[in-house]
C-alpha cells in the first residue's frame, strides 16, 4: 500500500497528474485502498468545477457516466476518452474475472471540444467564449507526452490489481458468491454502482438482473447483510460526502444529484449515516459553512 501511495504522489506532484480511481464495486471500500485520497474522487479541478455550475450541464455529465464505463470495457489497456466539454482522461479498467472493480484514471487533459460546444457551455454557465477556453488552457495539461502517461496509467493499474488479488480479499469474495451461485448479486451491485443517480429502485434493479423483487430482496439480505434499497442509499451518500467535501454545491443541489427524492430526506439520512447534518459534516471537514 506504501508503494501505491508513493507512486501515485509522484505522479501528481512530479508530473502535475491528477489520479482519479472510480469505485465500480462496493467491495473495494471494505478495503485499505480506502486510505487513498484518490479512490472515489470526482473530477474537481477549476475547469470542470466551473462548469459544473450548470445543473444542465452537472447532470450530463452524470448522466454520461454508464457509456464512458461501456467505453473503456470494450477497449483493451489505457483507453483515451474525452467528454463534451473538452477534458481527457487515461483510463484502464482492474477487473477479475468479468466483474469490474475499479477504473484507474489520469484525467485533467486538454481534448477537442465539438464545433459550437464551447457557446453551449457558456451560455448554461454565463461567461464568455473567450474565458472559458482561457481557463481550459491554463489549467488542462496538455496531451504532447501521451505515452508517458499511458504507461503510468498501466503501472499503476497493476500495482493495483496485484494488491487487489494478493492483499484483500476480493478475488475470494466473488469466488464465493460465484459459487453459491449469487453472481446476481454482483451483477446488480455493479447496476447500482453506475446508476445510483438516477431514480433507480429495488424493482429497477431487479427487472435488470431479471429476478424477481423478492428474490433480489432474499438475495441481497443473505449475501449483503442489508436490502437493496439501503445498497443504493450507500452509494448516494457517499457521492454526496464526496461533494460536500469537494464543492461549493447547496445542499439541496447535492441531494439532488446524488439520486435522492427530496433535501429532508437526504438530510434525515446522512445524520443516520455519518451522525452530523451535512451542514456540520461540511464546517467539520472543510472549515465551510453551506452556502
Amino acid at each position: 500500500m506504501e508503494i501505491i501511495k508513493k507512486y501515485i504522489d509522484m505522479l501528481e506532484s512530479a508530473l502535475g497528474l491528477d489520479i482519479i480511481i472510480y469505485i465500480e464495486n462496493r467491495l473495494l471500500s471494505k478495503t485499505a485502498l480506502t486510505q487513498l485520497p484518490q479512490l472515489g474522487k470526482w473530477h474537481t479541478n477549476p475547469y470542470c468545477l466551473k462548469i459544473k455550475e450548470s445543473r444542465e450541464l452537472h447532470g450530463r455529465c452524470v448522466s454520461l457516466k454508464p457509456a464512458f464505463v461501456n467505453k473503456v470495457l470494450r477497449g483493451e489497456g489505457v483507453v483515451k476518452s474525452t467528454c463534451f466539454c473538452g477534458v481527457t482522461e487515461y483510463v484502464c479498467a482492474i477487473k477479475h474475472g468479468e466483474h469490474l472493480i475499479c477504473l484507474v484514471s489520469a484525467t485533467g487533459f486538454i481534448g477537442n471540444v465539438r464545433e459550437g460546444m464551447d457557446e453551449f457551455i457558456c451560455d448554461r454557465v454565463g461567461i464568455d467564449c473567450k474565458e472559458l477556453r482561457a481557463l481550459r488552457q491554463k489549467v488542462l495539461l496538455p496531451t504532447d507526452n501521451e505515452q508517458h502517461v499511458i504507461c503510468a496509467v498501466e503501472i499503476l493499474s497493476s500495482m493495483i490489481q496485484r494488491y487487489i488479488e494478493e492483499e484483500t480479499e476480493i478475488p475470494t469474495l466473488l469466488r464465493e458468491l460465484q459459487h453459491e451461485g449469487n453472481e446476481h448479486v454482483v451483477r446488480a451491485m455493479e447496476y447500482i454502482s453506475k446508476n445510483f443517480t438516477e431514480r433507480i429502485s429495488t424493482e429497477s434493479v431487479a427487472e435488470h438482473c431479471h429476478l424477481s423483487v423478492s428474490h433480489l430482496k432474499h438475495l441481497f439480505l443473505k449475501v449483503i447483510g442489508h436490502g437493496v434499497a439501503e445498497e443504493i442509499r450507500l452509494c448516494r451518500l457517499a457521492y454526496a460526502e464526496e461533494l460536500l467535501c469537494t464543492t461549493e454545491y447547496s445542499i439541496k443541489y447535492i441531494s439532488f444529484i446524488s439520486g435522492f427524492s427530496s433535501a429532508d430526506y437526504f438530510s434525515t439520512a446522512f445524520k443516520c449515516r455519518f451522525k452530523l447534518t451535512p451542514k456540520q459534516y461540511r464546517k467539520q471537514k472543510t472549515n465551510r459553512y453551506d452556502k
